[in-house]
């Protein structure tokens, strides 16, 4: 069993390795959601290279850290928004006709509701988006590698996908979605302070209600940062430490995707090692070489800059930086 969150007292360290954080909250079985705009590869890899099985991923769109971990072994459910992202694959396409993987697929919005649902503590949530639509056929959200069995209540009944209601206030039909409550939240950060307080700035999407409904939260971060830089710019805080249950200091942890402020998206690379997984023969070469075959983030990155040298990847890191033209005057201080 992990270790819950409110088990941390105040004020405590959350610095760990990679290694450390997923041998202590992430256990097979699990459902973790891993983001689609500021994902940690470092935690995906480390979850490959420690073997963990059946695992869920649930995000509003999984991305290639979701088809890898599919591929290895580690996931087989997936509850989402938006599937394209890992079809690309044509390995994981063939697991999905198989039955190897199951899947889900509601919305975007719907996904992120559900979080938003898991993270204010509310059972289930309101949306009307399906009405109208084919989501609300039978085939649709039951068909034959549906998630129907992690639907299963205790006294055996299947607890349905949504359920449609007659509103108590206008009588008009209303959707009801069951909250998600991920039991891990994998993602990378621009910063961190070593209690776990973690800062994000660009497009967030549904990271927020990601981490807040996710009873255990790893972050790997670009940089760790004193408390009073966290306190000076309190609105880039999306997660504040008492929700964190580890911090990792992983420098290009979002490679092979980027980071705003930091690093472009490295598809070049992508093509040179068979990171996209087209096909199997790729697909473990890739996990072989730069999974299995590195310990951990740094020896990752050592590894890129022997095979292809430093002026590939530090052509990646950003070297202009905008300035507003009318910066914010916080004056709290």
């Amino acid at each position: 069993m992990a270790e819950p969150i409110n088990s941390w007292p105040s004020g405590r360290s959350k610095l760990m390795s990679a290694r450390e954080a997923v041998n202590r909250f992430v256990n097979d079985g699990d459902t973790i959601y891993s983001g689609f705009n500021i994902i940690s590869f470092a935690l995906t890899d480390e979850i490959i290279r420690q073997g963990k099985q059946h695992l869920k991923a649930v995000a509003g769109s999984v991305t290639p850290n979701v088809t890898m971990m599919s591929i290895a072994g580690s996931v087989d459910r997936i509850e989402t928004g938006y599937l394209s992202g890992t079809l690309r694959s044509k390995p994981f396409q063939e697991m999905m006709r198989d039955g190897r993987v199951k899947w889900n697929d509601y919305t975007n919005m719907t996904i992120t509701l559900r979080l938003m649902a898991g993270g204010l503590g509310m059972p289930f949530i309101c949306a009307n988006s399906f009405l109208g639509t084919d989501y609300l056929l039978e085939e649709t959200m039951n068909h034959s590698r549906s998630l129907k069995e992690d639907r299963r209540r205790e006294d055996g009944s299947i607890a349905p996908p949504y359920a449609v209601i007659d509103s108590p206030f206008d009588g008009r039909k209303a959707l009801l979605y069951p909250a998600l409550k991920p039991d891990v939240a994998i993602v990378h950060c621009q910063r961190a302070d070593e209690e776990g307080n973690v800062q994000v700035w660009g497009p967030r999407a549904d990271t927020k209600w990601g981490l807040w409904s996710s009873r255990n939260v790893l972050v790997t971060a670009e940089e760790i940062v004193p408390r009073s830089v966290i306190s000076t710019e309190p609105h880039f805080t999306v997660v504040p430490g008492f929700k964190v249950s580890a911090v990792i200091h992983d420098p290009w942890g979002a490679h092979p995707g980027g980071l705003l402020g930091h690093y472009r998206a490295d598809r070049a690379w992508g093509e040179l090692t068979g990171a996209s997984m087209t096909d199997w023969n790729s697909a473990r070469k890739y996990l072989d070489d730069w999974v299995y075959g590195t310990e951990e983030r740094a020896a990752y990155i050592a590894q890129y800059r022997e095979r292809f040298g430093d002026e590939m990847l530090e052509a990646l890191r950003v070297k202009d930086f905008m300035v507003p033209e009318q910066p914010a005057k916080y004056g709290w201080r």
